[in-house]
Formats: structure tokens, sequence, C-alpha cells
């Protein structure tokens, strides 16, 4: 198709299209279930470790949401070399928090945001080099960080699907009702429809579960009458960043590790939505525009931008690019924040829907991640890599919380536990130092072996 075919496409799968508002607009709000609850939970959890009050906490909700407008804009509708020119969503994340949390407890927000500042540095400056340094992160080894961090997202999606670990009806009967009545509606639009309901499946369950919760008295309003009209941001409005020379390691080894995120993500995108590999400039943009996002937030008071793997998952589900979708997507989210009325309206949302809801996405990055994995030949030395870094990442994960890793220093302890750094870490690692051998090869070696 040549360029001028894909200026005028309606098309839903070209990147340069643009579909009816009716088609675009379920897949939009999509995105926005899929990314809503970990944004705003992202800001809640760092506040609260500062002891901010709540209307400390409400400003910098409607804030992350502003910025999370902004982060995908630019990287859907690119600056220059910055931005990817992908279609995928960047938000405060929760790549950061385990490092920012007792950040937060001893040097307040100020403290947050000058360790951000470092962060935002730090992801500028390797933003611009990712694209020579891809040649580091082969198929194998990105492939295997998708397919940790679909793995990964499993528990919060049950955890959801209870009711939110934080609620005090957490694994009430109610909420699992709620959760698995929402799965089913998203598996029979998905699977017995067609068309935009087939595409709009996960927002079309989410609907049919919010009204089971109505009914069942799980949603509340009182946020929502409360609430204002109309929020503008002030910059510097928590004070002016702070800084300790005691954060430049942990700043610098987790925005490495949201760095390795982003550089997953923009290949599950490409690979889940356009079938290829991405390409330098793609990797490039996306996490140096990450970079810029995070530093405008500095400004702002919004917690570090990362890519959503829930939404890579939605793209590699429908295979919905365009570009379109994502610039609904993004001004929604922009009204969300501007209007705290439509926020408060908006996470109404109880958690046990969401979990349904999402469920299926968080299957499908696992899949992407797989399929990835799969996409080169399965050698003796590629299945080292996947295996072993996969079993002691989830290995390492459900000893979180527990006495195994208390002799580790604290922010050992948090990145140990988290499935993404480490394997990450370790499939880059055996990557380098594994020999490189082809499937001739190793049969080969196998044959000679055999004769002796």
């Amino acid at each position: 198709m040549n360029a001028r075919n894909q200026e005028v496409s309606h098309s839903l799968y070209v990147f340069d299209s643009k579909p009816p508002v009716r088609k675009a607009l379920p897949i939009s709000l999509q995105h926005i279930m899929a990314m809503f609850l970990g944004t705003v939970t992202v800001p809640i959890v760092i506040a609260g470790a500062a002891g901010a009050d709540a209307a400390t906490r409400t400003i910098m909700i409607q804030y992350s949401l502003m910025m999370s407008a902004l982060a995908t804009m630019i990287q859907v509708c690119p600056l220059g070399p910055v931005g990817s020119r992908l279609p995928v969503i960047f938000c405060a994340g929760f790549t950061c928090v385990p490092v920012f949390t007792p950040i937060a407890a001893q040097y307040g927000l100020p403290g947050v945001f000058g360790a951000q500042l470092l962060c935002a540095v730090i992801t500028i400056a390797l933003g611009f080099c990712v694209g020579r340094l891809h040649k580091f992160f082969p198929t194998v080894v990105t492939g295997t960080i998708i397919l940790s961090i679909g793995l990964s997202l499993y528990p919060i999606a049950l955890k959801y699907m209870a009711g939110n670990a934080s609620s005090p009806t957490y694994g009430q009967l109610n909420n699992w009702i709620v959760a698995f009545v929402t799965l089913a509606a998203v598996l029979f639009f998905n699977l017995m429809c067609k068309g935009v309901v087939k595409m709009a499946s996960i927002l079309l369950g989410a609907v049919v579960g919010y009204v089971l919760a109505l009914c069942m008295g799980m949603v509340h309003f009182d946020g929502v009458v409360s609430a204002s009209w109309l929020a503008v941001p002030k910059p510097f409005f928590y004070g002016m960043p702070s800084f300790d020379l005691s954060m430049v390691l942990p700043i610098l080894l987790i925005t490495i590790v949201n760095i390795m995120q982003s550089v997953g993500d923009i290949t599950g995108t490409t690979v889940g939505g356009f079938d290829r590999e991405p390409r330098s400039e793609e990797l490039t943009g996306g996490v140096a525009a990450s970079g810029i996002a995070t530093l405008v937030g500095t400004i702002f008071g919004v917690p570090v931008v990362s890519s959503f793997s829930q939404n890579v998952g939605i793209v590699s589900m429908n295979k919905v690019v365009s570009r379109r979708v994502i610039t609904i997507a993004c001004a929604i989210m922009l009204a969300l924040g501007i209007v705290p009325k439509f926020s408060a309206l908006v996470s109404t949302l109880p958690a046990p829907v969401i979990g349904g809801g999402t469920l299926i996405v968080f299957g499908m990055i696992t899949l992407t991640g797989l399929k990835l994995v799969s996409s080169e030949p399965l050698t003796a030395r590629n299945s080292t890599i996947v295996g072993v870094s996969i079993a002691l990442a989830m290995g390492l994960s459900t000893l979180e919380g527990t006495a195994a890793l208390e002799n580790f220093p604290p922010l050992a302890q948090a990145l140990l536990s988290k499935p993404v750094v480490v394997a990450g870490v370790m499939s880059f690692l055996l990557n380098l130092l594994a020999p490189g051998k082809t499937v001739d090869e190793e049969a080969r070696e196998r044959a000679a072996l055999d004769a002796e």
C-alpha cells in the first residue's frame, strides 16, 4: 500500500489511518480501562509513603493522567527524533515504585522528584544510545523480558478479581462473581461475535460487569459528587526538588530496568501489531520520549513514566494499530486529568471488573513473548537462556515478603523480587556469555559424541 492510500485509509489496522470515531472509540476506551487503575495507583502509593494528605494525592492523580496523555501523544506524534511513532501507551508506571517509595518515606515528595530528575537525565542520555545498543538485545532477550512481564502480571489481575488487596472486602465471594461474569462476557464477545463488537470485547465485558456490580451495591458515587469540575496544573506544587547522593546507585539501576521494560514493550508492540521487529529509531525515539516526559513530570509532580504492558497486550490481541485510536485515548486521559469529576466517575469502576476484563490481556502479553522466543531456532543455547531466566525470575518473585531474602540489602530485595528485573538481567548476561551455536552445529556435536 503506498503512502497516499495510507493517508486516506479508514482501516483500524493501518497506523496512518483515519477510522470513524464510532469504530475507534471502543478500542480507545479499552486502552483507558487497561491503564487507568495502574496509573492512579502509582501516585497513591508514592504520596502515601511520603505521608501526603488526601488533597495532595488527588492532585497527583490528576497530574499523572494529564502527563499520561502528553507522554503517549509524543509517542504517536513524534517531535523530530523524540517519539517511537508506534501505538504504545506511556503512563506513570510501577517499575520505579520499589526505589521511590523508601525515598518518599525518608525525603518526602521533594526528594522523590529530585531523584526523578536524575532518572529523567539518565533515560534521555541512554535513550539516544539504545538504538545502537539494540544488538545486545536480540529476540531471545526481548522475548524473555516480555514473557516475564506477562507472567508477572497474572497475580495483579487475580488480586483485582478478588477485590484489590487494599480493600476491606478483599476475597469476598461477590468480588469473584463479578470478576468471572466480566471474564465470561469478554470471552463471549471475543469468541462468538464479529466486527466492532469483537474488537470492543474487553470494554463490553467491563460494561456487563459494571452493571452487575452496580446491582450488587459495589459501586459508590460519593467521590463523583464531591469532585470539582476543573483542575489546572501548577509547577512545583510540592516544593522544589531536593537530592541526596545516596540516591544515585539505586536510581541508576532502576532506570536501566525501566528502559529495558520499554524496549520489551516497544518490541511487543511491533511484533504483536505489525509482525516485525522494532527499528532502531523506534527504540531510540520511544525511550528518549519517555525521558522527556519524566523530566516534564518532575516539574509538575508526576511519577516516572513507563510503558504499559497491559496496553501492549490489547494491541497484540486485536491488531488495531491506528494512530487515531491512541490519540482519542490521549484526549480522554487529558479530560480525566483536567476534569476531576470525570476522573472520579471512571474511578468508580470496581477492581473485580478490571481484573476480569484484563486477564485475557495479560495472557496475550505472555503469548507475544512466546512468539518472540520461538521466532528463532530454539537451540540448546537459547532454550537455556530462556529457561534459566524465567525459572529464576518467577521463582524469586514467589519469595517476596518471606524470610528467604531478608539477609540481602533492601534494594537487592526489591530488585530480586521483580521478575522483569531478574529475567532482563539474566537473559542479557547469558546471551553475552554463552557461545553462539546454530542448530546444525549442535547436531554435529551430538553426532560426534555419538560416534566416539
